[in-house]
């Protein structure tokens, strides 16, 4: 008996208030101490009771040669009671593309020629897109362009290339197939290429094969006797029809708008991942002494200010347009570069501007949505 003097006194009817209480927390004590043994007796026969079936399951196994050594007997017990593994969850990797979900400014020929140049302008600086990881690949001037190397854009090989209009310069073709091994098709029917390339088809590199062949809106032989392609073709004669094409840079003196259109009509760029192109606007045309349509020469006769207003809102109006399509198309841009060598002062709003503008942009269509941060509002991130 553990506690004799405090049994007899519970018998004793002049018990102590202090005796019944030691006595309730004595019960107490060994009630908790047994439910702990009977749950420690449970877990040893629910382990024993793994041990001997998986070992039941081994024997029946051995068949006709039921033997099982200490070690074998060591590795049941183990895998009986050994703990579950903790369950590891891998984080998907942060995005650094981020969006912009604010319509960008617009452009109509209902409005003023002062609002139309000031809405244009501020279209063109208008990014939607923030790539993290932006770079450009050759010259920061003239002979560059901007790559967004974030998920999934990043290049890598067998990354593809189409470079129309090289001229003489090859700092982007250059960087992009030594630094990212990607294979670049170049093409230029102008004749420049002479400055640099031997012969009209061969390759600078191992990576870069030339092409004597131009890019334009149907395939035929200009007047100036180019053979031209149209975008489409070029994937197609390439056999890059249908395959994800990592980069299209398009470099070619305003010939880009009907290119472009074309470009659209024929559903090519929607294989394309990234697209760098530069615009050039009837300014680029008078500084360089380049064509002029037709029915605009009457009017540019007339020297009246009302004519040439026309005709310069007119011409904004069609690049806007132009340009906005390609965005309908999925394509978002993630940077530009306003050429400082194009620069004229408007005859409307007396401000510096620019006749040429390179616009990158990444099509939207290859991402995914946990790739991307999106942004209701604008911020010094798009600037």
């Amino acid at each position: 008996m553990l506690f004799p003097s405090i049994q007899l006194q519970l018998h004793h009817h002049s018990a102590s208030p202090t005796s019944i209480s030691i006595s309730s927390t004595t019960a107490a004590m060994t009630r908790s101490f047994r439910k702990r043994l009977t749950a420690v007796t449970l877990l040893l026969l629910l382990i024993c009771g793994s041990v001997l079936f998986l070992l039941h399951d081994h024997l029946s196994s051995k068949g006709s040669n039921p033997y099982i050594d200490m070690e074998e007997l060591a590795q049941l017990y183990n895998h009986a009671t050994r703990k579950p593994a903790p369950k590891t969850t891998t984080l998907a990797p942060r995005p650094q593309i981020h969006v912009k979900n604010i319509p960008p400014p617009s452009v109509h020929i209902n409005m003023t020629m002062r609002q139309v140049e000031y809405y244009f302008f501020l279209f063109l600086e208008d990014k939607s897109i923030r790539c993290e990881n932006d770079i450009r690949l050759g010259n920061m001037h003239d002979g560059g362009w901007n790559v967004c190397l974030s998920p999934p854009f990043a290049l890598k090989a067998p990354c593809i290339v189409f470079s129309f209009g090289v001229g003489y310069d090859w700092q982007f073709d250059d960087s992009v197939s030594k630094m990212y091994g990607c294979r670049v098709l170049a093409f230029d029917p102008s004749g420049r290429y002479r400055q640099s390339m031997q012969e009209p088809d061969s390759r600078r590199s191992p990576l870069i094969e030339f092409r004597k062949l131009g890019i334009g809106p149907r395939n035929e032989i200009s007047k100036n006797g180019w053979h031209m392609k149209t975008l489409g073709t070029h994937l197609k004669d390439e056999g890059y029809w249908g395959v994800p094409v990592d980069y299209v840079k398009i470099d070619i003196e305003y010939d880009e708008w009907d290119v472009l259109k074309t470009a659209l009509a024929e559903g090519s760029l929607k294989f394309v991942k990234q697209l760098g192109f530069e615009i050039h606007s009837r300014h680029f045309l008078i500084a360089n002494n380049k064509k002029v349509l037709d029915e605009e020469k009457e009017l540019l006769r007339k020297e009246s200010k009302k004519s040439r207003e026309l005709i310069e809102k007119l011409d904004f109006v069609h690049m806007y347009e132009t340009i906005k399509q390609v965005e309908i198309f999925n394509f978002r841009k993630f940077n530009y570069r306003k050429n400082p060598f194009g620069n004229y002062k408007s005859n409307f709003t007396k401000k510096e501007r620019s006749c040429c503008y390179e616009l990158h942009y990444i099509n939207t269509d290859f991402i995914n949505e946990n790739q991307t941060i999106v942004h209701e509002k604008d911020s010094k991130l798009f600037h």
